[in-house]
């Protein structure tokens, strides 16, 4: 499987451009996007093109503040072969603006990261071989996100994704389920291609951590790693998703873990009011830290919608056990536990979250508004609260503007108050 990693890897090429352009981009495309506009795609018998975009500014208010521009380019290309092989391939170029004012994991000024990163790769590339009407083969780089992606997501908020370079099949059945398994070789991070094993001395971490770089903020992971994972759709109010996972990170042994897991999801109906519920329990070995701590990961909640309202209450632990702590490597971690990114990596305490959020849409507009109150696991004192908002208004299916803003304050030494703030507009992602 390394020379599937080898083939895959493609160096980034940083290309800075001018704040203005991303700017005027932004600002001409919304303007023009006021009436319906068919996505940039063009079909050639059995080939589809495609071009998505996303233009992005983002500013951090912290002890040290922060602030980037960023523009993605996507080109997208689909085949039909035959009637069992298919082809997939995705290219990505990311540019930014503002560069000596944020650091994003590849680099590191001082500044809050925004981790946005310069530079043009092969996001996917993922042949399907189909022999059944129910079988498929894959093997490439591929965007995978299983269920809530709390365990295994693209973190496709950011401009340069997480993509994973794997083997595998899917197998449907009965009327909606489905079993997956894949084997990966390398996850492909969201630092990027050139964010190696060595910081520059240019770097404002590099006496701190003697030249090395963190990690977590490593671009690639090399793994031994294989996922299973099941979806149970044959009732008409309820389903049900099962997982295995057993991920070996040779870049971040620390982080390497075997867990097992299962999730209750329910909506239904109550007279005129929407009714939803779900219920996930797993159970984690951390396989490099051996003292024998089986932590625990639970994730309760529910709530009602009536109208265009819906309301829901949520509390999700992930448990510490000998000071070892839960953790979701290979998840889109910027989708929970806050916007504000505050615990990416699981707090040595472990970490509880209660949190109260709150949906209002009315086509073309949808407001999600989130509460959140911080806890260690440890003995449930307080780290901090968040309240987070997004504004989002869709223009037709592939154009829409987002506003997103988290504001986190601090109770418990070594964390500090942050303010985060996002405008991006997308088209065809």
């Amino acid at each position: 499987m390394m020379l599937l990693s080898s083939m895959m890897v493609m160096p980034k090429i940083g290309k800075p451009i001018f704040l203005s352009t991303i700017l005027i981009t932004l600002l001409a495309v919304i303007a023009t996007t006021s009436q319906p506009v068919a996505a940039l795609e063009y079909t050639l018998e059995n080939h589809t093109f495609g071009l998505g975009a996303r233009a992005r500014l983002a500013r951090v208010d912290a002890e040290e503040n922060a602030r980037a521009a960023s523009l993605l380019i996507r080109l997208r290309a689909t085949s039909e072969w035959s009637q069992q092989f298919s082809t997939l391939f995705e290219l990505d170029s990311v540019a930014l603006g503002w560069q000596d004012e944020f650091s994003n994991g590849e680099h590191f000024n001082g500044h809050p990261v925004i981790p946005d990163v310069a530079g043009t790769d092969l996001n996917q590339a993922l042949l399907r071989y189909s022999p059944t009407n129910t079988l498929q083969l894959t093997l490439g780089r591929e965007a995978l996100n299983l269920g809530n992606q709390r365990f295994v997501g693209t973190n496709g908020f950011w401009q340069n994704e997480q993509t994973l370079d794997t083997a595998g099949f899917k197998l449907e059945f009965g009327s909606a389920s489905n079993v997956m398994y894949r084997y990966v070789d390398n996850a492909n991070r969201i630092n990027g291609q050139d964010a190696g094993k060595k910081l520059s001395p240019t770097d404002s971490n590099y006496a701190a951590n003697n030249g090395i770089r963190p990690p977590q903020f490593l671009g690639d992971h090399d793994h031994n790693t294989h996922l299973v994972f099941a979806h149970f759709k044959e009732w008409d109010l309820s389903q049900i998703d099962a997982y295995y996972f057993d991920m070996e990170i040779k870049d971040a042994k620390a982080l390497s873990n075997q867990t097992l897991g299962l999730r209750y999801e329910y909506k239904g109906r109550w007279n005129t009011l929407r009714t939803l519920a779900h219920a996930e329990l797993a159970l984690q070995e951390r396989t490099d830290i051996h003292n024998d701590a089986l932590l625990q990961y639970y994730d309760l909640g529910g709530g009602v919608g009536f109208g265009s309202n819906e309301i829901t209450l949520n509390i999700q632990r992930l448990g510490e056990k000998n000071g070892v702590s839960f953790v979701t490597p290979l998840a889109s971690l910027h989708d929970h536990n806050g916007w504000a990114d505050k615990f990416l990596l699981t707090p040595s305490t472990g970490l509880r979250d209660y949190s109260l959020q709150y949906i209002w849409r009315q086509n073309p507009i949808k407001i999600d508004a989130r509460y959140h109150r911080f806890n260690t696991d440890t003995d449930n004192s307080r780290i901090g609260e968040e309240f987070d908002i997004d504004v989002a208004y869709k223009f037709n299916t592939t154009n829409s503007v987002l506003l997103r803003f988290a504001d986190f304050t601090a109770t418990a030494a070594g964390f500090e108050h942050e303010q985060r703030v996002f405008l991006m507009f997308t088209h065809n992602l």
